[in-house]
């Protein structure tokens, strides 16, 4: 009885705790295509980043002058 339950816990853990992914090594051409691929991702997530920064900046050269506050308009009272 104790054996099994020692087999079925260790069965448990060892299947809980694997790479989902495909287990074997790549070859030096698909280790080139990883990096490339990875390389131009990283490019175009930095390119993403200065055009959100650009667009976010002030146009014209001067810091942005905060908005004073609108006090909440009133709803005008009818006549009855």
């Amino acid at each position: 009885m104790r054996r099994l339950v020692v087999v079925m816990l260790a069965s448990a853990l060892l299947a809980a705790c694997g790479l989902k992914g495909p287990l074997y090594l790549p070859t030096p051409q698909q280790e080139r295509e990883i990096a490339e691929r990875k390389k131009r991702l990283e490019e175009r997530e930095q390119r993403e980043k200065q055009q959100q920064h650009a667009s976010q900046a002030p146009q014209s050269g001067q810091p942005e002058q905060p908005q004073p506050a609108q006090p909440p308009k009133q709803p005008e009272a009818s006549p009855q």
